[in-house]
């Protein structure tokens, strides 16, 4: 069987047998639940119940806030969100597994798939809070679901950093601050170049900014999950 470098449970590579494209795929499917299993899903699902406790008072009120304040809210929403996101790679079993048998990619985007179905079930039932108070129909949703769709995204980058640099596998201790600095900087610059516009305050340029990290963070996640580092770095 010919020998390729394979990645160890830190990410260093290392010569490991290649199995047969049937054989990895056949490991891969293998190993779908117990990941599945494994992602820690609890502390999102913890942090969306709390975004949804955020906005509740002003629709059971039936209280008349300023759209900005339904903004600030919402943002709040994806914050904590994003926090339970920072839960997603912690793998306790990463300092045991010698070899992983496919690339750490594929691990992470099957804990994806379920961070994102809860991640996105607890957005919705924040948005739909909202608008079920008054004079919140004009709200830009579609805005702001990009804008919590970035948040997930940095917040899965510092998990991505996190469990690469944790031996034990457990990275939300360094990812969570992580991503609190990141939403810290993000409220920094100048109106000029700002993210956390108000409505109607350059909304669509900074929305064209949004997107353009969210696109940056992608790259990067991908950059994180599949470079390899060389024997003896640490």
């Amino acid at each position: 069987m010919p020998t390729a470098d394979a990645v160890d449970a830190s990410g260093q590579a290392v010569s490991a047998p290649v199995p047969r494209r049937g054989g990895r795929l056949r490991t891969a499917a293998v190993l779908v639940w117990p990941t599945l299993r494994a992602t820690r899903i609890a502390p999102l699902l913890a942090a969306g119940i709390v975004g949804v406790a955020i906005v509740t008072p002003p629709a059971v009120t039936g209280s008349v806030l300023p759209p900005d304040h339904h903004l600030t809210l919402l943002r709040l929403v994806m914050a904590f969100v994003g926090l339970g996101v920072t839960f997603a790679l912690d793998d306790p079993a990463k300092p045991i597994a010698e070899t992983l048998p496919v690339p750490a990619w594929l691990g992470a985007l099957v804990r994806a798939v379920p961070t994102a179905v809860v991640g996105g079930a607890c957005w919705a039932a924040a948005l739909l809070v909202t608008r079920a108070g008054p004079e919140t129909a004009s709200l830009p949703y579609a805005d702001l679901t990009r804008e919590a769709v970035t948040v997930a995204a940095v917040a899965f980058l510092a998990a991505a950093v996190g469990w690469r640099r944790s031996p034990r596998g457990v990275g939300s201790p360094l990812a969570a601050p992580m991503l609190l600095l990141a939403i810290t900087v993000v409220a920094l610059p100048p109106a000029s170049v700002a993210l956390l516009v108000g409505v109607g305050d350059g909304w669509d340029a900074a929305h064209d900014r949004w997107m353009y990290l969210l696109a940056g963070t992608l790259l990067a996640i991908a950059g994180v999950l599949t470079v390899r580092r060389s024997p003896g770095r640490g």
